[in-house]
């Protein structure tokens, strides 16, 4: 059995590969990845993760194609025509919700980390009107 391992760990090494193709894959940063489905917990309601993500797919132009809501603060958006995002935000305590973003079948793991990166960059965002704080999406 060790020399099995040896050997694995050998072809690995002169390969190209190392350790770390095991491990690169399940985490990213913050952004933990499931079977092509990234995952990230926001210290925020759902209801206001789900106003951000409405307009952030508003501001980079991608069409929602599906927008559901449950009576539990679950929501479920489809988006996007060339590449399909299905999104789901559910509320994991009062103030903790988990964003979960599949870009097409099988993942595209750069695009979808764009749109967490413009998330949180709108996640403090407040939109105006004749100096009031309106909401975009509701």
């Amino acid at each position: 059995m060790k020399k099995i391992l040896i050997i694995f760990l050998f072809a690995i090494t002169f390969a190209g590969c190392g350790p770390e193709i095991f491990i690169a894959p399940i985490v990213s940063g913050v952004i933990a990845w499931s079977e092509g489905e990234a995952h990230v917990y926001y210290n925020y309601n759902s209801k206001t993760i789900y106003r951000v993500t409405k307009s952030t797919l508003s501001e980079m132009g991608i069409e929602i194609l599906k927008d559901e809501t449950s009576e539990n603060e679950n929501y479920y958006i489809i988006a996007g025509k060339n590449d399909k995002f299905k999104i789901t935000i559910h509320p994991y305590e009062k103030e903790i919700s988990k964003l979960s973003i599949r870009v097409n079948f099988m993942g595209d793991k750069p695009y979808a980390e764009l749109l967490y990166k413009k998330i949180e960059e709108n996640i403090a965002t407040i939109n105006f009107r004749d100096g009031n704080p309106v909401r975009k999406f509701q």
